[in-house]
């Protein structure tokens, strides 16, 4: 009798499941959890292309106040600030020092939490410069160097550790980098800060030499780049190389001037002129 029992019950369930509603084959959409932090970023994004540039800075900051590593929102904000210091005329603006502070911080935040490209090491150069910051500007051009040790890197190491006086440390970039970059663009910007170097050591028949040595070294670019470019005199490379020899001939003129090497100086005057430079 049980056993008909629980015959009659599992029959009754399968009845009811039978003629129950038919099951939902098809699997439900799934919503969108909405991340808001990612909605305020996008808010803000609109708001900066709409040059609506307050609305965009309280959204973005918005955004990245809700996760210190959000990436994204920080570099937006940084790449505003930077833009609106440009905008602003006169290097020492207290406008154009605000937005340039507020970028560097940006981007100083973003590179702590991971963004580690050469471009974000230019910019918090560049932004250490502007603002006078010496150590920052050290800091940042030597991880630039470390991660990316190329030419452009490698001069503004040298550029940086000028700036601050550390002329050891200027030569031996600078002599590592004439070793590595024989044919570079910058062989001109390289030996012309290494030569400055050795002028502030009081080393000046060194300087002397490494003058007339990148003189000769850029020489040698020039006409390597002319023959493979027609173009090359058009370009910022080149008018870099030119800047770079009158640099270096100019330091030459004051030293023949200390000296008193008339011979000498007579012919770095002839080739400034030929450079098309006069003062």
């Amino acid at each position: 009798m049980n056993r008909l029992r629980s015959y009659v019950v599992l029959l009754a369930g399968i009845v009811w499941f039978a003629c129950g509603p038919a099951p939902n084959t098809t699997k439900p959409s799934e919503s969108r959890v909405v991340d808001p932090k990612e909605e305020f970023l996008k808010i803000g994004h609109q708001f900066y292309i709409d040059q609506n540039y307050d609305s965009a800075d309280v959204y973005l900051m918005r955004a990245s106040s809700m996760d210190p590593s959000y990436i994204a929102p920080l570099n937006e904000l940084a790449q505003m600030h930077y833009m609106l210091g440009v905008q602003q005329p006169g290097e020492k603006n207290p406008q154009r020092l605000l937005h340039f502070r507020k970028a560097f911080a940006y981007f100083a935040a973003a590179e702590s939490q991971g963004s580690k490209d050469a471009e974000i090491y230019e910019s918090l150069g560049e932004l250490s410069n502007a603002l006078d910051d010496d150590k920052a500007l050290v800091k940042y051009a030597k991880k630039n160097a470390d991660l990316f040790p190329y030419e452009r890197q490698y001069f503004n190491l040298g550029f940086a550790y000028f700036q601050i006086g550390d002329y050891p440390n200027v030569i031996k970039t600078q002599k590592e980098a004439v070793e590595k970059f024989k044919g570079s663009t910058y062989i001109g910007s390289f030996y012309r800060q290494l030569g400055r170097a050795y002028m502030k050591m009081d080393r000046h028949q060194v300087a002397e030499r490494t003058f007339d040595a990148g003189l000769n070294a850029a020489d040698t670019v020039i006409e390597e780049q002319k023959k493979s470019d027609g173009n090359f005199k058009s370009t910022k490379d080149y008018h870099r190389l030119v800047d770079d020899k009158i640099g270096m001939l100019i330091s030459l003129k004051s030293l023949h001037q200390i000296y008193r090497a008339t011979e000498k100086l007579q012919k770095v005057e002839q080739r400034l002129t030929e450079l098309g430079y006069s003062k």
